[in-house]
């Protein structure tokens, strides 16, 4: 029993480093509504989520869960693949289901744009990561801030496979309601912009610039004859 205690240790010591390492893996971003942001393999926009190794060492990822079904953590398993130290990863969220390490991975599932909550799991059991069921609005996404580490948010600026912005916000607003479609019309009408959101300022220009609180007055431009 003694000769076997040093061996014991180190066992224990390396499984315990393991699991801080992966406790380093984290959901970094994701995307649940993607109509222009990026296209996969095949050319069409699906949903993702991207995995971010905030570690020191690579971690492999063979037999870790992804889902959007809590009940179910290995509803869809990663293959033999690692991700480096400070890296990224992609993970289609296309209902393709495809696991070959070194080509594009895609789950069976799909994530809903009305909000799923997203759980990794390692092959353990151990839940590493959670993202809560949350509304996202077409082409933005929701990622930590700070990068890899921080809270929740929303961000305008989507970053597949790449360090999140610097600016995300608590929270994303519906568009405003138009009374009238769009259109090509013959006749003059009244058009009322109007919203359900309480305390919310709806801001707009008629000359083509950019609304913004601090330019309520509009852009003066100037033309040479």
């Amino acid at each position: 029993m003694k000769k076997s205690t040093p061996f014991f240790i180190t066992l224990l010591l390396l499984l315990l480093t393991q699991t801080v390492i992966c406790q380093n893996l984290v959901i970094n971003e994701i995307v649940t509504s993607n109509t222009t942001i990026n296209q996969d393999e095949d050319g069409s926009y699906q949903d993702w989520v991207e995995l971010r190794n905030n570690s020191a060492s690579a971690i492999n990822l063979t037999g870790f869960g992804l889902t959007d079904d809590a009940t179910l953590p290995y509803k869809w398993t990663f293959p033999n693949v690692s991700i480096g130290a400070g890296q990224y990863l992609l993970v289609w969220c296309s209902d393709k289901n495809k696991t070959v390490p070194g080509s594009p991975l895609h789950t069976n599932f799909k994530i809903s744009s009305s909000g799923e909550a997203i759980t990794l799991t390692n092959a353990s059991g151990v839940t590493l990561d959670v993202v809560p069921a949350t509304v996202i609005l077409q082409n933005l996404s929701y990622g930590r801030l700070p990068n890899g580490t921080g809270s929740f948010k929303f961000f305008n600026v989507v970053t597949p496979a790449a360090a999140n912005g610097t600016v995300g916000y608590t929270e994303a607003l519906s568009p405003p309601t138009f009374s009238k479609e769009s259109g090509f019309l013959t006749a003059g009408f009244n058009l009322t912009l109007s919203t359900s959101v309480p305390g919310a300022t709806i801001l707009y220009t008629l000359d083509g610039s950019e609304p913004q609180s601090s330019n309520l007055g509009g852009t003066t431009y100037s033309y040479k004859k």
